[in-house]
C-alpha cells in the first residue's frame, strides 16, 4: 500500500503528520511525504520513503502581487503533484492542513484519488476548509470543530502524537525531576513553543521572583535566549527534545494553546494555565481551550492582561485545586490512539 502525506511549514502539522507517518510505515505502508522548503521539514527528519520540498509559501497576509504569485507557486505544485499521482497511483493521499497541503490535496480531488484531511485546531484554517469539500473523511482533534464540516464525514480522532513521547509520559515525576537536574519540589513549566514567547517568559521570569517558594522551568525557545542573571529558582533551557519529561516534572504548566501544546498537556494530565497567542488565524488557540476552561479544567489568560501579579495569582489558585482529580479528568477526555484512529480509516476505509 501506498499512502502520500503532506503537512508542515510549523510544528502544528508537521509533527501530527509525521507520528502517521511513523505508524504506517512500521505496518509496510509506503510513504511519500510533500512539504516546503521554508518550513520546519527542510530542518526535521520526516518518516518517509521519499520526500519532496517544493519552493512554496502561503497566501494570506500578504499583498496582492506576492499573493498572486503565491497562488500561482501552489497552483504550478499542485500540476506537477498530478503528474506524480498519475505516476504513482498512491491509494490515499492524507493532508495536515496548512498551505503546504494545498497542492496534494487539489491534486488528489483531480485525480480522484481518495482524500482525508486532519484539522489540528479548533477552528479549521482556510486550505482545509476548501478540502474538506472533497475529502472522503475529515479528522478532527476537538469537539467543537465538528460545526465546521459536515457530520457524515467528520471523525472525532484527536491529535496523534510521537511514540516518544507517550512513553515518556510513563516516568515518574521525582524521576523526570533527576533527568532534568532538578529539585523535587512544586513544579511550574513555562514555555510558547518552539519558537518562544518573549512577553511569556519575561512575565514567568517576574512571576518567579514573587514565587520563590515555587520551582519554575522555563523553555525560552528561539525568541528567548538565557539571560545574564535568573533567580535561583528558575531553571533556564533553551529548548527541550523530550517535552514529555518536562510534562513530568511539572504540576503545572503555563504554555500558548496551540493544538499540539494543548493536547500534549492533556494527555500528561497537568494542570494548564493558557496563554492563547493572541494574533493566531481566528482566534483558534483561545477556541482551543476554551472548553477546557469551561470544564474546569484549565485557567485562560489573555496576553493583553497577563502581568506577574495575575500570574502569580492564578498559580496560587492551581496549586489549591486537587490536581490529581484534575489529571485523571484531562486523561480520561484525551484520544490516545489518535493515530490509530486515522490509520484505520486511511487503510481499511477504502472498503468501506
Amino acid at each position: 500500500m501506498k499512502v502520500f502525506i503532506a503537512g508542515g511549514g510549523t510544528g502544528g502539522h508537521f509533527y501530527p503528520a509525521s507520528a502517521v507517518a511513523e505508524s504506517l510505515r512500521e505496518k509496510g505502508v509506503t510513504v511519500f511525504y510533500f512539504g516546503t522548503e521554508r518550513g520546519i521539514e527542510a530542518v526535521k527528519e520526516f518518516p518517509a520513503d521519499h520526500i519532496e520540498l517544493f519552493d512554496i509559501t502561503g497566501v494570506r497576509g500578504k499583498g496582492l502581487i506576492k499573493s498572486l504569485k503565491a497562488s500561482a507557486g501552489l497552483l504550478k505544485t499542485a500540476a506537477r503533484l498530478i503528474k506524480v499521482i498519475k505516476k504513482e497511483k498512491p491509494d490515499s493521499v492524507l493532508c495536515f492542513g496548512g498551505y503546504t497541503s494545498l497542492p496534494l490535496g487539489l491534486a488528489a480531488a483531480v485525480t480522484g484519488t481518495p482524500l482525508f484531511i486532519h484539522e489540528q485546531n479548533s477552528i479549521p484554517s482556510y486550505t482545509n476548509r476548501i478540502l474538506s469539500r472533497f475529502a472522503r473523511e475529515i479528522f478532527i482533534t476537538f469537539e467543537y470543530t465538528s460545526r465546521f464540516f459536515p457530520e457524515r464525514k467528520t471523525v472525532l480522532s484527536g491529535l496523534p502524537v510521537r511514540k516518544s513521547l507517550k512513553e515518556e509520559l510513563r516516568v515518574s515525576p521525582g524521576d523526570a525531576r533527576k533527568i532534568l537536574g532538578i529539585e523535587d519540589s512544586r513544579t511550574v513549566l513555562v514555555f510558547g513553543g518552539s519558537q518562544g514567547a518573549r512577553k511569556l517568559a519575561e512575565t514567568a521570569l517576574k512571576t518567579a521572583e514573587i514565587m520563590d517558594d515555587i520551582q519554575f522551568i522555563l523553555i525560552g525557545g528561539k525568541h528567548f535566549p538565557q539571560p545574564e542573571s535568573l533567580p535561583e529558582n528558575v531553571r533556564y533551557f533553551s529548548y527541550i527534545d523530550t517535552m514529555g519529561i518536562a510534562y513530568q516534572a511539572s504540576d503545572v504548566v503555563v504554555c500558548r494553546s496551540g493544538a499540539g501544546s494543548t493536547y500534549e498537556v492533556m494527555l500528561s494530565g497537568r494542570y494548564p494555565i493558557f496563554v492563547p497567542f493572541p494574533y493566531a488565524a481566528s482566534n483558534h488557540q483561545f477556541f482551543n481551550a476554551l472548553w477546557l476552561k469551561e470544564a474546569g479544567l484549565a485557567e485562560i489568560i489573555e496576553e493583553k492582561e497577563l502581568s506577574p501579579e495575575l500570574l502569580a495569582e492564578r498559580i496560587s489558585e492551581a496549586f489549591k485545586k486537587d490536581l490529581e482529580a484534575v489529571e485523571k479528568s484531562l486523561k480520561s477526555i484525551s484520544i490516545k490512539n489518535a493515530g490509530e484512529i486515522i490509520i484505520d480509516r486511511v487503510i481499511n476505509g477504502l472498503d468501506r
